[in-house]
Order: structure tokens, then C-alpha cells, then sequence
């Protein structure tokens, strides 16, 4: 099965191809905020370097957050139109549940913290266990503190929000392990294997069905909601 990934949630754009648990072809770029101009582009990139026609792509897999508000909306929509140009089927992937699959992890608790702005990071905690992978934490934006309190004492954070707030992961957390380099941002190799094991698990394919998670209201959304009477 060949699956098509993305992850706009953060300024990293993010598209790969991966078939049978192989990535094909991955494109990693931190454009800031466009998204937008650049993306259908890396998509051609991936395929033409992959040697795969669009028409031969068996599923589609996007990155719904948590994350960025436009970056959200620029993948899912952009894959929808995919899904729907080319009646393809598309699983819409949590944000952090993706970033659980970047490495190997066993026998541990993760933490993959991006970061919110206003003093905020998303996050959540996943325990890895013989058993497989638990979610311990749901996802949330709340300060880094909230996370600190909650997870385990032999969490790994990684994400960029694990980065921004290194010096207070240490200060709670002397013996504190944060992950940096490849750990740093959403990968899309990782939303194409979170979509495999979600299809294995039954998931709905239907793209009508795909909407961002963003936990919180955008910012003109809180000015509205203050000036309403």
C-alpha cells in the first residue's frame, strides 16, 4: 500500500510516500508561513522522486493537529481536494500521535510538545509498554508546567516546545531526557505510519470526515467572543 503523508502543523512542511513500512520519498522544509505557495510543489517533488503517479497513491494521510491554525487548514484541505480529484480514500492523523512513531520507543513514557505560543506548548504522554502504546494524557495546550506535573518520571519530551522550554523541563526534571535533531518537528514518514496502524484498527477513510484539531480558539475568535454582549 502506498500512502501519501503531510504535516502543515507546524512551519516545517512536511510530505512523504512510504509503501509497506519504507519511506519512498521524504521532504523535510522549514518554509514558515507558506505552506500555501509551496506545498502542491513538494507534493510533485515527492512523487516524481519517488516514480509514483498520483493515480497509483492507495491512501492519503494528514496531519489534524494539534498544531497551527492556518498550517492545519492548509494540509487538510489540500488533501481533501486530492481525495476528491482522485476518489482516494484519507485518514486524518493526530498530530502527536504521529510524533510517537518518529522512533523507536519501548519501555518508556514520551512526551511530544509543540509549541502553542502564549507562554502554552501542545502536548500529550504516551506510555510504551510489551502491551504497545497507551495515551496516559490526552492531548491539551496548557503551560509546560501542566505536562511536568502529569508525566511520568522517565518521560522523554521531544518536539520543539521541549526545545523552547528546555531550562524548565531541567529545573523540574533534573534527570529529564529531551530529544533534539530528527525529534524536533512532525515528521511526515511518521503520519503515513500512524494512518497504517489506524486503517488496521477499522478507521473511517471517508475525507468528508477530516477536520482540523486546534484545542483552542484562534486569537480573532477569542476578540469576538470578548466583544460579544
Amino acid at each position: 500500500m502506498k500512502i501519501l503523508g503531510v504535516d502543515t502543523s507546524t512551519p516545517v512542511n512536511t510530505v512523504a510516500l512510504c509503501a509497506d513500512g519504507r519511506i519512498l520519498a521524504e521532504t523535510v522544509v522549514d518554509c514558515g508561513r507558506a505552506h500555501a505557495e509551496r506545498l502542491m510543489a513538494t507534493v510533485d517533488w515527492v512523487l516524481g522522486q519517488a516514480g509514483v503517479p498520483i493515480d497509483k497513491v492507495d491512501l492519503l494521510a494528514v496531519s489534524k493537529g494539534p498544531g497551527s491554525f492556518t498550517g492545519l487548514r492548509i494540509g487538510v484541505a489540500a488533501w481533501k481536494g486530492l481525495a476528491l480529484a482522485g476518489g482516494l480514500p484519507m485518514i486524518g492523523v493526530p498530530t502527536l500521535d504521529a510524533m510517537t512513531r518518529i522512533g523507536a520507543f519501548h519501555d518508556c513514557a514520551v512526551c511530544p510538545l509543540l509549541d502553542a505560543k502564549m507562554s502554552e506548548v501542545f502536548g500529550a504522554v504516551f506510555r510504551f509498554s510489551a502491551s504497545g502504546r497507551e495515551k496516559i494524557v490526552d492531548d491539551c495546550v496548557a503551560p509546560i508546567e501542566q505536562f511536568l506535573d502529569r508525566a511520568p518520571d522517565d518521560t522523554i519530551f521531544f518536539g520543539d516546545g521541549a526545545e523552547l522550554y528546555r531550562d524548565r523541563i531541567h529545573s523540574a526534571r533534573p534527570r529529564a531526557t529531551i530529544l533534539g535533531g530528527a525529534f524536533r518537528s512532525p515528521r511526515a514518514n511518521a503520519v503515513c505510519f500512524e494512518a497504517e496502524a489506524l486503517l488496521a484498527q477499522g478507521c473511517d477513510t471517508s475525507a468528508a470526515e477530516v477536520r482540523p484539531v486546534y484545542l483552542r480558539m484562534s486569537q480573532p475568535e477569542v476578540i469576538r467572543a470578548k466583544a460579544a454582549p
